[in-house]
């Protein structure tokens, strides 16, 4: 019994090393994503902070991206995230927002083999940019500018498949996010800063990565 665990213990390390995400391997690529959620949102407005609760039934995204693996399965990453999202006011649906994000983003992803070919990819971000948000409340249509949004993000749902050594299939099924935005209401040069918690549990994004 003793003999037949260390062997298994060695065909393991061995399959392990030979699926392993190498260091010094690049990548460019980038992926699309449908998804939907809810938002637990605070905004402090002249003094004043208010808490609101939003549904967001849609939310459409691209990022591009590049990286590389600084040590074996460890893989960092720079890249581009463009978000445009619709939601409404739990307390009052005629009230919608639809917000159009740019962030640069800063990531970095840790490969665990699961099956042959399949690895399973946790990691963290965080993103800096800013957009514009046009929100209609009561009737009324406002354009407001959200010059600067700080993201940061956990995908505890990110798989990898990969069909040959120099392509990646990613899927990303769970995430949890927390963004701060400062906005412009254009009302008398008046801002306001809001933090969005989100847990995107429905999120559908998927990703195609070329190793070189």
């Amino acid at each position: 019994m003793k003999r037949f665990l260390t062997v298994a213990a060695a065909m393991l390390a061995a399959s392990f090393a030979l699926t392993a995400q190498e260091k010094g391997d690049f990548t460019v690529g980038g992926s699309l994503g449908i998804s939907g959620g809810s938002n637990s949102v605070s905004s402090r407005y002249e003094g004043t902070t208010t808490t609101s609760d939003y549904k967001s039934p849609t939310t459409f995204n691209i990022a591009p991206s590049f990286s590389y693996f600084v040590i074996d399965n460890l893989e960092v990453s720079a890249g581009l995230d463009y978000s445009m999202s619709t939601s409404y006011d739990e307390t009052n649906k005629d009230n919608t927002y639809t917000t159009n994000i740019a962030l640069f983003t800063l990531g970095a992803n840790y490969y665990i083999p699961i099956a042959d070919k399949l690895y399973y990819t946790p990691g963290i971000s965080f993103g800096f940019g800013g957009g514009s948000e046009i929100e209609k409340t009561d009737g009324t249509k406002y354009t407001v500018k959200r010059p600067f949004d700080f993201a940061f993000s956990m995908d505890f749902g990110k798989f990898e498949y990969k069909p040959m050594d120099c392509l990646g299939i990613t899927a990303n099924i769970f995430n949890l996010a927390v963004c701060y935005s400062s906005v412009y209401t254009g009302v008398e040069g008046l801002k306001t800063s809001t933090t969005d918690f989100s847990v995107s549990i429905s999120a559908i994004r998927f990703g195609v990565k070329y190793y070189f």
